[in-house]
Order: C-alpha cells, then sequence, then structure tokens
C-alpha cells in the first residue's frame, strides 16, 4: 500500500498547491482554503467511485480497462488515447515546472557564492534539463519495475510539513484580531468567485486515478488500491488546506492581504508568503519542495502512462510491441520509452 500510496501522492501533492493557489487568492480571497476543501469533497466521492472499480477490475489500465470492462472495445480505445495521452501531457507540464524550478533553485545557490554561471540563464537551460529529467527518468524505469518516487515523497511531506508547523509557530505570536483581520473579506468575490476559483483550483487534486493506472502491479489490489486512492487524497488535503490557512494568516503584513499578494505575483505567492513567515529559510523550503513536487509527479505520470500504453497494447488499441516485458525487471520498457 506503501507504493501504491506514493504514486497518488506523488502525482497529487506539490506542483497543484504551489500553481493553482495563487490563481485561487486572486480569484476568491481567504475564501480559497474553501475552494480547495469543497474540492476535496468533490474529489474524495469521485475517488470512491475509482476504489470500486479498481477493485473489481484489478488491473493496470486504470480508466481504460474501466472502459473496456463495462462498455465496449470502441468506448475504451477512445478513453484510452485520451487518457494515456492525457499523462503525458501532465509528464510534459511537470517536467517544464521541474526544469524551471531546478534552475531557479541552482542560480539562488550559486548567487551565494557570488556568481551564476552563465548557461543557467541561457532560454535553453529549462527545456535542456526537463529533457535530461525525463529520459533520466524513463531509463531507470526501464530497469526496474516500480517508479512511484516513494522516499521522494517522503521528502516532499516532510518539507510543507516544516511549512505548515512553521506557520502555526508564527500564528501563535500574533494578535488574535490581526489573524481575524486577514480573514476578511473571507468570500472577497461572493460565491460566483468561490465557485471559479473551485474550477480554477480542481485539477490540484487529481492523481489518485493514476493508481488504478497501476493496479495491477499493487499486491491485494482489491484491498490496497481503494485505501491507496483515499490516503492519497487525505494526505494532501491535510497538507493544502492548513498551509492555505497559514499562507492567509501569517503570510503578508499589514500592507496588503493575500489576494493582493497574489494578484501581483500568483506564481510566487507561496514563496513569498513562506518568506514572510519563515525568513529566507521558508522561501528556500518552498523552492525545494517545488523541487521535489515536479520531480515526483513527473514520475509519476510517465509510470502511469507506460501502464495505460501496456494495457491498450495488449488489446491491440495500441501496437503490441508496447507490450513487451524485459525479463530481469517485468517493466514494461517499450511502453516507458
Amino acid at each position: 500500500m506503501f507504493g501504491a500510496t506514493s504514486v497518488g501522492v506523488g502525482a497529487i501533492v506539490g506542483g497543484g498547491i504551489l500553481a493553482l493557489a495563487g490563481v485561487a487568492f486572486a480569484t476568491t480571497g481567504p475564501s480559497a482554503i474553501l475552494a480547495f476543501g469543497l474540492n476535496g469533497v468533490i474529489a474524495v466521492l469521485t475517488a470512491l467511485s475509482f476504489a470500486e472499480m479498481a477493485s473489481k477490475f484489478p488491473e493496470s489500465g486504470g480508466t481504460y480497462t474501466f472502459s473496456r470492462k463495462v462498455l465496449s472495445v470502441e468506448s475504451a480505445f477512445t478513453v484510452g488515447w485520451v487518457v494515456w495521452f492525457a499523462s503525458i501531457v501532465a509528464a510534459v507540464l511537470y517536467a517544464i515546472g521541474f526544469g524551471s524550478f531546478a534552475t531557479l533553485l541552482l542560480s539562488e545557490l550559486y548567487a551565494t557564492q557570488g556568481s551564476v554561471p552563465h548557461w543557467l540563464e541561457e532560454s535553453w537551460s529549462v527545456p535542456a534539463v526537463a529533457l535530461a529529467t525525463t529520459v533520466g527518468i524513463g531509463a531507470m524505469m526501464t530497469f526496474r519495475s516500480s517508479g512511484g518516487g516513494a522516499w521522494i515523497n517522503v521528502a516532499k511531506v516532510a518539507v510543507f510539513t516544516v511549512l505548515i508547523v512553521g506557520g502555526f509557530w508564527a500564528l501563535t505570536g500574533q494578535p488574535a484580531s490581526k489573524t481575524t483581520q486577514e480573514l476578511r473579506p473571507f468570500l472577497a468575490s461572493g460565491w460566483g468567485g468561490l465557485v471559479q476559483a473551485m474550477g480554477y483550483s480542481f485539477i490540484a487534486l487529481q492523481g489518485f486515478d493514476l493508481i488504478a493506472a497501476v493496479g495491477g502491479e499493487v499486491r491485494e489490489p482489491t484491498k490496497n488500491i481503494p485505501r491507496a486512492m483515499l490516503l492519497s487524497l487525505v494526505i494532501a488535503l491535510l497538507i493544502y488546506l492548513p498551509l492555505l490557512f497559514v499562507l492567509t494568516t501569517v503570510g503578508t503584513d499589514e500592507s496588503q492581504s493575500i489576494r493582493e499578494l497574489a494578484a501581483s505575483d500568483p506564481e510566487a505567492v507561496v514563496a513569498l508568503a513562506a518568506r514572510h513567515y519563515l525568513g529566507t529559510s521558508g522561501y528556500w523550503l518552498v523552492l525545494i519542495a517545488a523541487v521535489l513536487s515536479m520531480f515526483s509527479a513527473l514520475q509519476a505520470n510517465i509510470f502511469a502512462a507506460s501502464r495505460i500504453a501496456l494495457a491498450m497494447s495488449r488489446d491491440n488499441t495500441l501496437p503490441t510491441a508496447l507490450s513487451r516485458i524485459a525479463a530481469g525487471s517485468g517493466s514494461p520498457w517499450v511502453s516507458v520509452l
């Protein structure tokens, strides 16, 4: 169950909150906390449906397998191509995100020593790092069957935990009047703004479905797949909701609200807010969390996409060559490539 949960945590936790918290705050203000909470309820309902299907059909392929079992081959063909390609596109997104944050982290490290290498400032550095990392992960997956990035996820969750604990520690030294002031107006754009923020941020809780995509490689799948889906969502919500709360209440000074900070720089709002209550170390922690989050999400999406392709190739809805398995590791190495 630990390995299966790590696939979900790898895909969900980190990338979404870092990329979308600013948009949610700018749209609806402090009620972004409620937007993520309501999205969590919707995601849990969806995960329960996925869990039922995965328990009934504990095979790799996820949504494709479910469509083939209960609908038709034609429907499965369409669904399979969509979810396979969607996983690849998501992997591209996270690869570019990893390249961006990794080069930024390296630039900051070199800047502390007085000089930044010229290549880090070139336009090709981000795609070069993204490509090299993607090829490296693919090569690693061709030699072993697992791919959830379990220990990277542990490190990532630990970093987010420090950000949250540090925020609540700062909150204890802040007057209650200041805390309540930062939460007003809670619905900055009314109920319409709340719904709009939910639409923007729902993707931040997607990823539990990837566990179903690798279901054929999970031990005791009828028990562990549903548990892993729900546990990965619970872990995500236990990180997202407290983090959004501390970003709102202690992430800014009296001169601006979290909504104003997010509107001025939505991509960097988490890093800027963390720097406000944890100092420079908070900024560095967010950069580290971003690098780990993008890497684990990239790994999880490549892993899931290869298993969807494997399931489709076995049904001849993709070329059968994709179903070749490495003799030693059991990895579907052609699907990975």
